[in-house]
C-alpha cells in the first residue's frame, strides 16, 4: 500500500492573522459550519484536517490552510504513530523501549490477523458483508485498507495510553482527530473530538432532514460562486456539443445518451476538486473520460434501456387505447377515450421517476467512489427513496429558480443550471457521507 499521509493544523496562527477572520475564510472555503471553524481555529491543539492520502494531496492542503493563515504540517501517518510512541517512552520512566515495541507489535499483529481473516473469508472486517470489490465492500462503503490501517493507529495508541499519558508533560499540546459525524467507526475511545472537517468513508444512503433539499442549492451556489467564469464556460461548450450532436441522426442522440454520464461525472469531480480546496476549471468538463469510463457509460446505456422501455410501453397501451374506443365510438374519440389514452401516458410518466432516482447520483458514485454502474444506480435509487421530502423541497425550489431564471432571456440559467450541478454533488455527500 502507498505510504499515507495526513495534514495537521498546529492549533497556532500566522503572525497578525484574526481568528475571526481566518474561521470565516475557512468556513466558506470548504463549506463548513462558522460556529465548527471558530470552533477549530480556537482549538489550540494538534488537529487533523485529513488523512489518508498521499504526498501531493496533503501538500494541497497544507498550502490551502497556511494560505488562510493557519500554520499547517504534512507527516507521514504510521511513521508519526510510532514517533509519537518514542516521544511518549522518553517522557515516561514506567514505559520502557521494550513495552513500546510489544505495544505496536501486537497492534500490528492483530490488524494482520483481521487483514488475513477477512480476506479468507471473503468479508468485511466492518460490517461482515461478502459484498467485496476490489478493496471496497458494497455493503457499507468502506476502503477496507484504510479501515484496517486506522484500526491499527488506534490499538497502538491504546496501547501506549496508560503508561504515557500520566508523565505526559502538561505543556505538550494533545493532537486532536477533526473528523465528520459522532458516530465515526475509526474514532479511539474516549477521544476528545470536535465536530469534524474530514467526511472519512462513504457510510450512506441516509436519511436527511426536508430543509437539507434547500441546503443542497445553497451550498451549490458557493461552489459556483468560487469560480463562476469557468462553471459558465463548461455549461456553454456543454451546451454547444448538445446541440451539435442533436443534429446527426440516431447516432448523435445515442452518442449524446451514453456520454451524459461521463460528462456529470467530470461535473462530480470538478466539485470534490473544490472541497479539497482546488478549483473548479475547464478541464474537469472532460475528466470523467478518465475515471472508470466503462461503467459510466454502461450508467447511460442502463438509462436509455429504462427509458425506451418506458416510452415503447406508453405507445402500446396508449395507441391500444384510442384503437379500441375509436373503433366503439365509430367518430371521434370522446370524453372516455381520452381518458384511457392519458391513463398509459401518467402511468409511464410514474415509471420515468424511479429510473430518474436511479441515475440521479450514480455518475457520482461511479467516478468518485469506483462501484459498479448496476451497484450505484442501486444506491442512488435508495438514496433518493430516503429522502423523497428533501428532494420534493429540492424540486419546488428550483422550479421557481428556473422561472425565474428564464425572465432576463434566459441569462439566469448561466447561474441556475451549474448551481443545480453543484447540488447534485453537495446532495451525494449530505446521503452518502455522515
Amino acid at each position: 500500500m502507498a505510504e499515507q499521509f495526513k495534514v495537521v493544523f498546529t492549533g497556532d496562527l500566522k503572525d497578525g492573522a484574526v481568528p475571526d477572520q481566518v474561521a470565516e475564510q475557512f468556513a466558506k472555503r470548504f463549506s463548513c459550519g462558522l460556529d465548527r471553524a471558530v470552533k477549530l481555529v480556537q482549538s489550540g491543539r494538534d488537529v487533523v484536517i485529513k488523512s489518508g492520502v498521499d504526498k501531493d494531496k496533503a501538500e494541497k492542503y497544507a498550502s490551502v490552510l497556511e494560505s488562510l493563515g493557519m500554520v499547517a504540517r504534512v507527516e507521514a501517518a504510521m511513521v508519526l504513530q510510532l514517533e509519537d510512541d518514542e516521544q511518549e517512552t522518553e517522557a515516561s520512566p514506567q514505559v520502557s523501549a521494550t513495552s513500546t515495541t510489544a505495544s505496536v507489535s501486537a497492534a500490528s499483529m492483530t490488524m494482520e490477523t483481521d487483514s488475513e481473516s477477512a480476506a479468507d473469508n471473503g468479508t468485511c472486517p466492518k460490517c461482515g458483508s461478502d459484498r467485496i470489490k476490489g478493496d471496497n465492500c458494497l455493503g457499507c462503503g468502506i476502503i477496507i485498507s484504510k479501515y484496517l490501517a486506522l484500526q491499527e493507529e488506534e490499538q497502538g495508541a491504546q496501547g501506549m495510553a496508560p503508561a504515557a499519558a500520566a508523565s505526559q508533560p502538561s505543556s505538550q499540546k494533545p493532537e486532536v482527530v477533526y473528523q465528520m459525524g459522532d458516530a465515526n467507526p475509526y474514532q479511539a475511545p474516549n477521544a476528545d473530538l470536535t465536530p469534524d472537517f474530514e467526511q472519512g468513508d462513504m457510510t450512506g444512503p441516509v436519511s436527511v432532514s426536508a430543509g437539507n433539499g434547500w441546503r443542497w442549492l445553497a451550498e451549490g451556489f458557493l461552489y459556483f460562486k468560487r469560480n463562476p467564469v469557468a462553471w459558465i464556460l463548461t455549461f456553454l461548450a456543454w451546451m454547444v456539443i448538445s446541440v451539435v450532436l442533436s443534429f446527426i441522426p440516431l447516432i448523435g442522440s445515442l452518442a449524446l445518451a451514453l456520454i451524459s454520464p461521463v460528462i456529470t461525472a467530470g461535473y462530480m469531480l470538478g466539485c470534490r476538486e473544490q472541497e479539497e480546496g482546488g478549483d473548479f476549471q475547464f478541464g474537469h468538463l472532460f475528466s470523467g473520460f478518465s475515471h472508470n469510463l466503462g461503467q459510466l457509460i454502461l450508467v447511460g446505456v442502463l438509462y436509455l434501456v429504462g427509458m425506451i422501455a418506458i416510452t415503447i410501453g406508453i405507445a402500446f397501451f396508449a395507441g391500444g387505447a384510442a384503437l379500441l374506443f375509436g373503433n366503439m365510438s365509430g367518430a371521434g374519440m370522446g370524453p372516455e377515450a381520452m381518458s384511457a389514452l392519458m391513463l398509459p401516458i401518467l402511468l409511464g410518466m410514474a415509471a420515468i421517476i424511479p429510473l430518474v432516482m436511479a441515475y440521479w447520483f450514480a455518475p457520482a458514485l461511479v467516478a468518485l467512489n469506483d462501484i459498479s454502474a448496476i451497484a450505484a444506480m442501486k444506491l442512488s435509487f435508495m438514496g433518493c427513496l430516503r429522502n423523497l421530502l428533501p428532494f420534493l423541497l429540492y424540486g419546488l425550489i428550483l422550479t421557481l429558480l428556473f422561472a425565474i431564471g428564464t425572465i432576463p432571456f434566459g441569462l439566469g440559467l448561466l447561474i441556475v443550471i451549474p448551481m443545480m450541478v453543484a447540488s447534485m454533488y453537495t446532495a451525494y455527500r449530505d446521503i452518502f457521507y455522515s
